[in-house]
C-alpha cells in the first residue's frame, strides 16, 4: 500500500513537472506590506542548534491592493542564531485580521545572514472567505524598512511570467453547413411584459428562441435561459431575425442543438431602450445609463416575467427565486450589450450565473466624465464582485476580432483584470475568466454569431 502511494506521489509530481515545464521563468507580484510592532525581545538561552531568541508580535498594519487590515497581537518570532553558521533562522508565527474581519494565519519562514534577510511566508486563509487565493502561491518577503517599534515587511507573489499574446485563443471557421438552414428549426415568438422604470410603467417587448421540439405543456422539461443584449442603435430583432448579409443566431442555435453539441436553451433578446424606437434624446449618454441600470429592469421584471411564461428552472417571482435558479441563466451581449453584459456582472452577479461580453468592454468615468483606464475599471469591478456571496460563483466568456474597433479595448480590459482583480482567474486550470479573438473578425453581427456557435456549448454541455 505505502509503496503505491509513493509510486503516485512520483508519477503525479513527473506529471506536473512535464505539464509546466516549458512555461516561463518566474517573477514577482506585489501582495501587499506588513507593517509589524514587535515587544521587547528575550533569550531562551543556548540550546541545541544554537541560541534561541524570541521576539513578540504585538500588532500592527497591512495593505496591499486588494487587502488590507490590522496584525494581531499574540504571536511572536522566533530566532535561532547559530553563530558557527554566520547565520539567523528565523520563524514568524501570528494572525491577521482583514478590514472586513476575515482572519488569516502566517508562518513566516526565512534567514539572516550578513546582509542577506529573506522569508517566505505561508498564508493560511478560509475557504470560503474572498481571500482563499492566499492559499495557493509561494510568497517571498524582506524588509522594507525599521519603524519606531517595528518592522515593515514587503511580500511578493512568485508566478510565472504572463505573456498575456500568448494566452488568446484564436476563434476557428465554423463548419459551412450551419450558415444554412436546419432541417429542425425553433420557433421565435414576440414576449410582451411590463417594466417598471423611474416611476414610469413601460410597455416593453423581447424576442424569444424556442427551441426545435420545445413543447409548452410539457411542464416536466425544463429549459436554461440565454438573454442577449444587442448593441447600440440596433433592436430587438438584431440577434434572432437580422438582415440576409448576415449569419443568422438562429441558424447556430438549431445545428448545435440539432447535432448534439449543446442541450436545447431558450434565447431571450430584450432592448436596453423604453422601445425599439425610443433611443434617447441624449444619445450616447442615454444609451450608458441605460446599459448600466438594465439590471434593474432584467431581474425585477423580465426574468420573472419571460421565465414563468416558459418551461424553465424559475420557480417564483421574487428575488430569492431569481437567486435560486441562477445557476440556470446567462447574460451576454454585443458592442453596448457587452457593456451591459460588465454591468450585470458587477450589479446582478446574484442573478446570473454566465456572461458573455462580445466586442465590448467595461466604460468606468471618474467625477469629471472622464473614461477610466482599463486598471481602474478592473479593480472597480473588482471590488463590486467582493462584496457578493457569489464572488467565486460565475463565470466568464469574452470573444471578439481583431479587425473589431472594440478588438483592442476588451483585450486590454481582460489583461487588466488578469493583473489587478484577483476575484478573476484567467488562464489557469480552474479558470473563470475566457478570452478569445478571431483573426480579420470585425464589429458587426455576422462575426458575432460565429463566436457563439464556440461559446454555447461550453456553458450548455449536453
Amino acid at each position: 500500500m505505502i509503496k503505491r502511494f509513493f509510486a503516485a506521489m512520483i508519477v503525479a509530481v513527473v506529471g506536473a513537472a512535464s505539464c509546466f515545464a516549458q512555461q516561463a521563468d518566474p517573477e514577482l507580484e506585489f501582495v501587499l506590506e506588513l507593517r509589524v510592532k514587535l515587544g521587547g525581545a528575550f533569550s531562551v538561552g543556548k540550546v541545541t542548534q544554537g541560541n534561541r531568541f524570541v521576539i513578540p508580535i504585538t500588532g500592527g498594519t497591512f495593505e496591499g491592493p486588494n487587502i488590507k487590515g490590522e496584525v494581531l497581537s499574540g504571536g511572536a518570532d522566533y530566532q535561532m542564531q547559530n553563530m558557527d553558521k554566520g547565520r539567523t533562522d528565523l520563524e514568524a508565527i501570528y494572525c491577521i485580521r482583514t478590514d472586513d474581519g476575515v482572519n488569516i494565519h502566517v508562518r513566516n519562514n526565512g534567514i539572516i545572514a550578513g546582509n542577506y534577510f529573506y522569508c517566505s511566508p505561508k498564508f493560511e486563509a478560509p475557504l470560503d472567505s474572498k481571500y482563499a487565493w492566499l492559499n495557493n502561491a509561494i510568497y517571498v518577503c524582506k524588509p522594507a524598512g525599521f519603524m519606531e517599534g517595528g518592522i515593515a515587511l514587503k511580500v511578493w507573489k512568485v508566478r510565472d511570467a504572463f505573456n498575456f499574446e500568448s494566452t488568446i485563443q484564436p476563434i476557428q471557421p465554423i463548419p459551412n453547413d450551419y450558415r444554412q438552414p436546419a432541417a429542425h428549426q425553433g420557433t421565435i415568438e414576440e414576449f410582451k411584459y411590463t417594466a417598471h422604470k423611474d416611476g414610469k410603467t413601460l410597455q416593453k417587448h423581447a424576442r424569444v428562441y424556442l427551441p426545435y421540439g420545445y413543447k409548452a405543456k410539457d411542464k416536466k422539461t425544463k429549459y436554461d435561459v440565454l438573454y442577449l443584449m444587442h448593441g447600440g442603435g440596433d433592436k430587438t430583432t438584431s440577434f434572432l431575425t437580422p438582415p440576409k448579409d448576415w449569419l443568422p443566431l438562429r441558424n447556430i442555435l438549431d445545428h448545435l442543438i440539432a447535432d448534439g453539441k449543446m442541450k436545447p436553451i431558450i434565447v431571450v433578446c430584450p432592448t436596453f431602450y423604453d422601445d425599439d424606437e425610443n433611443i434617447g434624446s441624449n444619445g450616447m449618454n442615454d444609451g450608458i445609463a441605460r446599459t448600466r441600470d438594465f439590471h434593474i429592469e432584467l431581474q425585477n421584471d423580465l426574468i420573472p416575467t419571460v421565465e414563468n411564461a416558459y418551461n424553465t428552472y424559475l420557480q417564483g417571482k421574487d428575488s430569492i427565486a431569481v437567486t435560486k435558479s441562477r445557476d440556470h441563466r446567462a447574460y451576454g451581449g454585443f458592442s453596448m450589450g457587452a457593456l451591459s453584459t460588465w454591468f450585470q456582472l458587477a450589479y446582478g452577479v446574484n442573478a446570473v450565473k454566465h456572461f458573455l461580453p462580445l466586442s465590448g468592454d467595461l466604460w468606468v468615468y471618474n467625477d469629471k466624465g472622464e473614461k477610466q483606464e482599463p486598471k481602474v475599471a478592473a479593480q472597480w469591478i473588482n471590488k463590486q464582485l467582493e462584496a457578493s456571496p457569489f464572488v467565486n460563483d460565475f463565470q466568464v466568456y469574452g470573444y471578439t476580432g481583431t479587425e473589431d474597433l472594440a478588438g483592442n479595448p476588451q483585450k486590454n480590459l481582460t489583461e487588466a483584470l488578469h493583473k489587478y482583480a484577483p476575484v478573476f482567474r484567467y488562464a489557469t486550470p480552474d479558470a473563470n475568466l475566457r478570452f478569445a479573438m478571431k483573426k480579420g473578425g470585425q464589429h458587426y453581427y455576422g462575426d458575432i454569431n460565429e463566436y457563439l456557435y464556440w461559446a454555447l456549448p461550453l456553458i450548455y454541455k449536453k
